[in-house]
């Protein structure tokens, strides 16, 4: 199973790969895993539960996503080495798998088939945030 364009759902292949270099966590609801412009540390496998990816400020035109079991959250800062671009807040008790950006580095740099999935999935999240940004800037009809 190749990820979704805007979906950042994994295989189950490559759910056992992060499996075998994770750290297992339980978060409470409202747990903030990480805050926009935080220094990356990793990624987030979601086993089950939910956590919401948005922009900081409540008047964000980006529209917040909720991601559920076998999605990952803050692959892009992850593989870019880059402060996390988002916020991510758990919304659901949540049961995580915590991949450390090194471990992960090293995974990639000796699995084709994996950095071809992670390419998948970035581009992925690439199209759909082209796609969010357009519809927020698209004018909305005026009532009246």
């Amino acid at each position: 199973m190749n990820a979704r364009p805007g979906d950042l759902g994994v295989s189950l292949a490559m759910q056992e790969k992060l499996l075998l270099l994770a750290t297992a966590l339980s978060k409470a609801a409202g747990t903030i895993l990480f805050r926009h412009g935080d220094a990356v540390l990793g990624a987030y496998l979601i086993r089950s539960g939910k956590v919401r990816l948005a922009l900081d400020g409540v008047n964000s035109t980006f529209p917040p996503r909720i991601l559920g079991s076998g999605s990952v959250v803050g692959l892009p800062a992850t593989v870019a080495g880059s402060p996390y671009s988002l916020t991510a807040q758990v919304i659901e008790d949540a049961e995580l798998a915590f991949v450390p950006r090194a471990a992960l580095l090293e995974c990639l740099q000796h699995d084709p088939h994996l950095c071809f999935e992670v390419m998948d999935i970035l581009s992925g999240e690439i199209s759909g945030t082209r796609s969010a940004l357009k519809q927020a800037s698209i004018p909305r009809p005026h009532k009246g």
